[in-house]
């Protein structure tokens, strides 16, 4: 470990630079535009990232390379981060910060790493403190200091914690297209060749519908770090999840839910976030909890599942609401009475038959996205503290 020396994450970059600043627009007008919430999933899906104007001397100034790295400088996300690892006709919007890593002192990967441990997060959560609106700046986060070891071992562990990343992006790619392929199904035969005598109500007629519950958030007793407490599944957390969702960033006490009556969303109950980031949707993989700005829904018949599923998804919630904001229009009572199309039972049934198996695919390989990150997860710290050695 003598070789092991402290460096700042100033230190070991070459540009250190905040994002472009343009409307993002799903027209091909130009480069594909990184924002915030494309940084957020497990991985970034260019498929879904819009595009925008920019002329030749800013695309030069601002375009990303393999390599770089992306930071969230504002907002609940603040912090996160990605390293590119595509080369993809791209450029950066204003709220990340662009590190670009001096590759004769550290290897990019390695230190993409290191921006997911705790002793970073830790730095972050100190940065901004308890703002209403967290934020940080270029100057802070080039503060944040690590134990750096020697370029080839640096490589070595990128190598073996890259090895366990690339099995879970394989898995999640094969997710995606799963999804999109029941989705295609479900758009021609539920959407496009809909039938006008199918049944019209509304959500709460044919499902059981709860709402989560935050306990009072000055008590912190109520919350836990400790996954063996009660999952208590947030919006952000559904948007680093996929199809499936069974762990959360944040626990509660068994206390807590017997406390404050909290529901129980039960496995294979499907979640809707209906507040501030409306229509987020995914399959509880597990029992667990949610907070208010979420709903779950409880099908009478198997059947059902893959339709609500996709209904939930596709459905225009903008439709509910009676202002122009619709992060605070929706409210539980509006979910509950939102309307919804319920076909006949044997077109349910044949739609089941074809998705389901796409369905178990996607939960298996879920299960096996969740061992291989809890892998990862546990020789991350081990290998970049030097406490596991890595032979070269």
């Amino acid at each position: 470990m003598t070789e092991w020396r402290e460096f700042k994450l100033g230190d070991i970059c070459t540009i250190i630079q905040y994002g472009y600043t343009e409307s993002a627009t799903f027209d091909p007008v130009g480069p594909k535009f990184l924002r915030i919430t494309d940084i957020v999933p497990n991985i970034i899906d260019w498929s879904t990232v819009p595009y925008c104007k920019i002329d030749k001397e800013n695309y030069e100034k601002y375009k990303l390379d393999v390599g770089d790295i992306v930071i969230a400088r504002t907002g609940a996300t603040t912090g996160y981060n990605k390293r590119i690892k595509d080369s993809i006709n791209a450029v950066f919007a204003s709220y990340l910060i662009r590190f670009k890593i001096n590759k004769e002192i550290a290897d990019d990967c390695f230190i993409s790493y290191v921006l997911k441990s705790d002793s970073y997060f830790g730095f972050i959560d100190n940065a901004v403190g308890g703002s209403a609106q967290p934020g940080i700046n270029a100057r802070v986060l080039s503060q944040f200091s690590f134990l750096l070891p020697p370029l080839p071992e640096q490589k070595a562990i990128a190598d073996v914690l890259s090895s366990l990343d690339d099995k879970i992006d394989l898995l999640t790619r094969q997710n995606k297209t799963l999804e999109d392929l029941a989705q295609a199904y479900f758009r021609k035969w539920f959407i496009e060749d809909a039938s006008d005598e199918w049944e019209v109500g509304k959500a709460k007629d044919y499902f059981e519908i709860g709402i989560g519950k935050t306990p009072p958030r000055k008590e912190e007793h109520w919350f836990s770090k400790n996954n063996n407490d009660v999952v208590w599944v947030s919006i952000s957390d559904m948007g680093k999840a996929g199809m499936f969702i069974g762990d959360s960033s944040e626990y509660l006490t068994k206390n807590a839910v017997k406390q404050f009556n909290i529901k129980r969303v039960p496995k294979g109950a499907i979640i809707l976030s209906f507040k501030l980031t409306v229509g987020r949707v995914a399959i509880a993989l597990r029992d667990f909890t949610t907070n208010e700005a979420i709903a779950h829904f409880i099908y009478r018949n198997l059947y059902e599942r893959e339709y609500l599923y996709f209904y939930l998804k596709t459905f225009d919630y903008y439709s509910l609401g009676s202002t122009s904001s619709i992060a605070t229009a929706v409210n539980s009572k509006i979910i509950k009475d939102m309307p919804f199309v319920m076909p006949d039972v044997e077109t349910l049934k044949k739609y089941h038959k074809i998705a389901a198996p796409m369905f178990s695919k996607i939960e298996s390989n879920t299960n096996q996205i969740l061992t291989l990150q809890k892998i990862r997860d546990t020789l991350l710290p081990k290998l970049i503290s030097g406490e596991i050695r890595v032979k070269m």
